[in-house]
């Protein structure tokens, strides 16, 4: 391959720029540097939040990142995607639809998890506009944005590699369930029902292996599929505020995929704090998932072999109870929503979980 050429197997054109900084000091210094650029990033989103929201929202991010992700914050590119994302929800809430889709655009073409925040924009923006005709500018200028950034990284990253820019969505497609995903809890108790599983490492991650690997894997992309269609149904229908349909986006996408990496969190921290606040039951519950995540790695991580991690008799609880949380946050928002009987103009997330809006935030 040409010099300059070479593109990751796992992530966008785009991913190449966080580590492309850190080429401005020696590469002795390159986790040091690395760390730092990410440590202004996360004050950035720190004080976005304040700015833009509360301090008690601001607070509750740097809580739910120091707690769970502590040991992936600054190691990780992660917070890039998510500024942006977060960026963009704030943007389309102040009906700045252009930026709100460019942001977005960039996230996406940083890591795809971001795919999912697609719809969420769009039917804000249709909802906005719902008196206009359906031809209207106002209606598509901010697709046109999106489509129009996406098109020229595309189109830059085919003319560097085809193989390097279409590599990734193979590679998402052939991985298999990692360890640490609802799916792998599926399979290990599928183990005491005769179906035994054996782990390996592929893919970069640990991954497990059974015959009930397939359907658990068609199962998860079932409710994924499910859980998305409902939000943005409940969305379309006024149930559901941009930044509570945005989270609950994410939170299946995590829940319901393949795969749960400790930096997953870092996706959804930002949203969880714009509309949870400082309200402690938010503390409480976010909090647990945090520190779960936590636990697992890196604690269990570092105490053991790493293909002896998934048969520690505490993992696969862990994974339980973290998942059954999520879940049952999820589930919240949804019943929730679904007694709503008026226009989401505030954040749903709240009353929820804690049966009303927090109205002592900082």
């Amino acid at each position: 391959m040409q010099p300059f050429h070479a593109l990751p197997h796992e992530y966008p054109l785009l991913s190449l720029i966080p580590f492309t900084l850190t080429l401005l000091a020696p590469y002795r210094w390159f986790l040091i540097e690395f760390a730092v650029w990410m440590t202004l990033v996360a004050g950035l989103i720190y004080l976005v939040l304040k700015q833009c929201r509360s301090t008690g929202a601001a607070i509750a991010f740097a809580f739910y990142l120091v707690l769970g992700n502590w040991a992936t914050a600054l190691a990780r590119f992660d917070l890039i995607p998510v500024g942006l994302t977060l960026g963009a929800v704030i943007l389309a809430e102040r009906s700045r639809w252009r930026w709100a889709f460019t942001l977005l655009a960039l996230a996406i073409l940083l890591k795809f998890y971001a795919l999912v925040l697609i719809p969420p924009l769009f039917i804000a923006q249709q909802l906005r506009f719902r008196q206009s005709k359906w031809y209207s500018i106002h209606r598509w200028d901010g697709m046109i944005a999106f489509v129009a950034v996406c098109a020229i990284v595309t189109t830059i990253s085919l003319l560097l590699s085809v193989n390097g820019t279409l590599g990734p969505l193979a590679y998402f497609q052939s991985r298999p369930v990692q360890v640490e995903s609802l799916g792998a809890v599926a399979l290990w108790l599928g183990s005491f029902l005769g179906y035994p599983v054996h782990y390996a490492y592929t893919f970069g991650s640990l991954n497990a292996f059974s015959a009930l690997s397939s359907k658990v894997s068609l199962s998860g992309s079932f409710f994924f599929v499910l859980g998305l269609l409902y939000t943005y149904w409940l969305q379309w229908r006024g149930k559901l505020d941009i930044f509570t349909a945005s989270l609950l986006a994410l939170l299946i996408s995590m829940i319901a995929g393949k795969i749960f990496s400790p930096q997953y969190l870092m996706w959804v921290a930002p949203f969880i704090a714009y509309v949870g606040k400082s309200n402690w039951r938010w503390l409480v519950s976010w909090g647990i998932v945090c520190a779960l995540t936590t636990g697992i790695y890196p604690f269990i991580y570092n105490a053991y072999a790493s293909d002896a991690v998934p048969r520690v008799p505490i993992f696969y609880p862990l994974v339980l109870l973290r998942g059954v949380i999520i879940l049952a946050i999820i589930f919240a928002l949804f019943y929730r929503a679904a007694r709503n009987q008026g226009t989401a103009d505030l954040p749903l997330l709240n009353q929820a979980v804690a049966g009303k809006a927090d109205q002592s935030s900082m």
